[in-house]
């Protein structure tokens, strides 16, 4: 699957809704590669208490689920359809997945297909020891 196609996938999946008091989800929408070649897809969910997750982990989850744990790419997006990059918690999320996730390459624009690695974004890792 292309950038492009991950892309249209993410937006695809975007179903913005408030679901009543306390409770929305499809604000964000995430589309993972696995190193297994499979493709993931995740939506936020948000509550109102603090409680809740993003779609990065939200896809991963489902990723963990068929056995995988190593991302190749990930393609993220917003109501509007821009592209994201992750919050500093699922950076740190993803990065514990496997070490190999240092390598994840996110879209961050379309024209071009300019990525970014979670080693660029993540650069220190809590556990560093140096």
């Amino acid at each position: 699957m292309t950038y492009k196609e991950m892309y249209e996938l993410a937006v695809r999946n975007l179903l913005p809704k408030e679901h009543g008091s306390g409770f929305s989800s499809g604000f964000v929408s995430a589309v993972l590669e696995g190193a297994n070649g499979k493709y993931y897809c995740g939506v936020n969910i948000d509550l109102y208490c603090g409680l809740g997750f993003c779609a990065e982990r939200s896809a991963a989850a489902a990723m963990i689920t068929d056995g995988e744990t190593v991302i190749r790419r990930v393609v993220c997006v917003g109501q509007n359809g821009a592209l994201m990059t992750p919050c500093g918690s699922c950076r740190e999320f993803i990065s514990l997945l496997s070490p190999e996730n240092r390598n994840t390459e996110f879209l961050c624009s379309l024209e071009g297909e300019k990525t970014i690695k979670l080693s660029e974004l993540l650069p220190f890792p809590w556990d560093a020891t140096e």
